[in-house]
């Protein structure tokens, strides 16, 4: 083999996360490589999660797994991610499930309106027995999902106060990409606009949009509380992500590095919880003091408005008895 093959050989393996040796590095043989795409910076609590993973998975299995963070989008957006992994060229994420309901649609039944409680009712449901059978959803399109994690509750913002139903009536309504979401919002009145998460400032502060939702730490990380200062905790949705792998790298793990990635994967879905939501904690505080104001609201009356919602999206999961067996689990 020449010199110049055997560098671009050893360029590809690199590419996608293969294993990468050296003469005077003991044990490299048996290193597995993977690439972790992040779209958040690295001070953001998914990268901060990862690099946690990184170091666990690095101890616990003698450094047989060597996981290589990229934060700040630099292999790109969400949809980019999800493909990478398919392919293989991306060996892990953290990833909306919104984002890979393409592949996996069974999975929008976590973005329902108002089926979670609180964090912990998410935690015991996707980490539980019901979120155990959706992971064979993932994992029949190429997706290893060894837990799922939650980014937070969305909350309505707007930039005059809208405290009842009565209220979104009429309104402009940003909303993100996605059939589920417009309909949640032209049930309840409003007139729904996509518009992407990079224009939604300008959109509130020029008046093209009078409210969107949005989960908190978002709320003060885009500064959207200088055009919507008002904040109605409605958490109607529980934002619910994966931690993921590919398949390819995945079936590349021994049995017993699988185990030990599957164990560290659930650790980490608490962390990263805990981690936002003390920043969420964090973040009200500090809009506060610039001016934003929260509005606590009786979530009853919005319950019984997106009921239909729920009656309409039913048939595409399973029927009613799959949604209430979320809504209802301890």
């Amino acid at each position: 083999m020449t010199a110049t093959k055997k560098i671009a050989g050893l360029a590809l393996l690199a590419a996608f996360g293969f294993v990468a040796t050296t003469a005077g590095d003991a044990g490299a043989q048996n290193r597995i490589q993977g690439r972790i795409a992040v779209v958040q910076p690295e001070t953001a609590p998914n990268a901060m999660m990862w690099h946690r993973y990184r170091d666990l998975a690095r101890e616990r299995t003698g450094g047989a797994v060597e996981l290589q963070v990229f934060a700040g989008g630099q292999l790109g957006g969400e949809k980019e991610m999800a493909e990478g992994m398919r392919l293989g060229s991306i060996q892990g994420a953290d990833i909306t499930l919104a984002a890979l309901s393409s592949w996996v649609p069974e999975g929008q039944i976590f973005d329902l309106p108002f089926i979670f409680r609180d964090v912990g009712h998410v935690e015991r449901v996707v980490n539980g027995p019901i979120g155990e059978r959706y992971k064979a959803f993932y994992r029949a399109q190429n997706f290893e999902v060894p837990a799922f994690f939650t980014y937070g509750a969305r909350h309505l913002i707007s930039r005059q106060p809208v405290l009842t139903v009565a209220e979104v009536r009429g309104k402009q309504m940003r909303v993100i990409q996605s059939p589920l979401h417009i309909n949640i919002w032209r049930t309840l009145g409003a007139n729904p606009s996509p518009i992407p998460i990079t224009e939604t400032y300008n959109a509130l502060s020029t008046g093209v949009v009078d409210m969107m939702d949005i989960t908190k730490g978002v709320y003060e990380s885009l500064k959207l509380f200088e055009a919507a200062p008002n904040l109605t905790e409605t958490g109607h949705i529980w934002a619910v992500g994966a931690i993921s792998f590919s398949r390819q790298f995945w079936t590349r793990l021994s049995p017993e590095q699988q185990r030990i990635m599957t164990a560290t994967g659930i650790e980490m879905a608490s962390y990263i919880n805990k981690l936002h939501m003390d920043l969420e904690a964090q973040a009200m505080v500090r809009v506060g003091q610039r001016g934003a104001k929260e509005h606590k609201i009786d979530q009853a009356p919005w319950r019984a408005a997106l009921q239909p919602v729920l009656q309409a999206e039913a048939a595409k999961f399973g029927g009613m008895e799959k949604i209430l067996e979320i809504a209802n689990a301890p």
